[in-house]
């Protein structure tokens, strides 16, 4: 799986599989970035160097529990985006029975934006979780993360239990 997005820069980007051996340090700067942009949004999210290790390695483990992947954005040799996909979750309570793919992540550096970066990356997590067979994906966004809340609307998502939700 290969993809090529034009950017701003000369060079253009690709999606590829995360590898944990050559990716874990650039991946960890994605999360520190991600997770202090939510904490401007949410005072009460954690600073992202406090949860760094471990919410790396919550993504790596979700991905081998679930058959999941991490996708990385990468321009000039350097991660700029990033999305996580379990292919196969299926929530604890009786009354949603339904099996889905779950994103966990999507993000991409302020530095990267509004190039179509986000879109490509969901597009590609979209394709791994249903030729894994997945007739739904779901994700959780922050109520006041409007950008990211029209985005996932124009891509089809809609509102579910305050999480959004989409056929596949």
């Amino acid at each position: 799986m290969l993809c090529i997005v034009t950017g701003a820069s000369d060079s253009p980007a690709t999606i590829r599989p995360y590898d944990a051996a050559h990716d874990r340090e650039a991946l960890g700067a994605c999360v520190i970035e991600q997770q202090d942009f939510h904490r401007s949004l949410e005072s009460a999210w954690p600073e992202g160097r406090t949860i760094l290790d471990r919410y790396v390695k919550y993504l790596e483990d979700q991905s081998a529990a679930h058959d999941g992947r991490i996708l990385v954005a990468e321009q000039a040799g350097a991660i700029v985006g990033f999305i996580s996909v379990a292919s196969s979750t299926q929530g604890e309570s009786p009354d949603d029975p339904a099996t889905y793919a779950w994103i966990h992540d999507v993000f991409v550096k302020a530095t990267h934006r509004r190039r179509g970066l986000a879109r490509r990356l969901m597009a590609e997590a979209e394709s791994f979780a249903r030729a894994r067979g997945a007739r739904q994906l779901r994700l959780g966004v922050l109520s006041s993360n409007a950008s990211a809340r029209a985005m996932y609307r124009e891509l089809g998502f809609r509102e579910y239990v305050n999480v959004l939700s989409k056929g596949l």
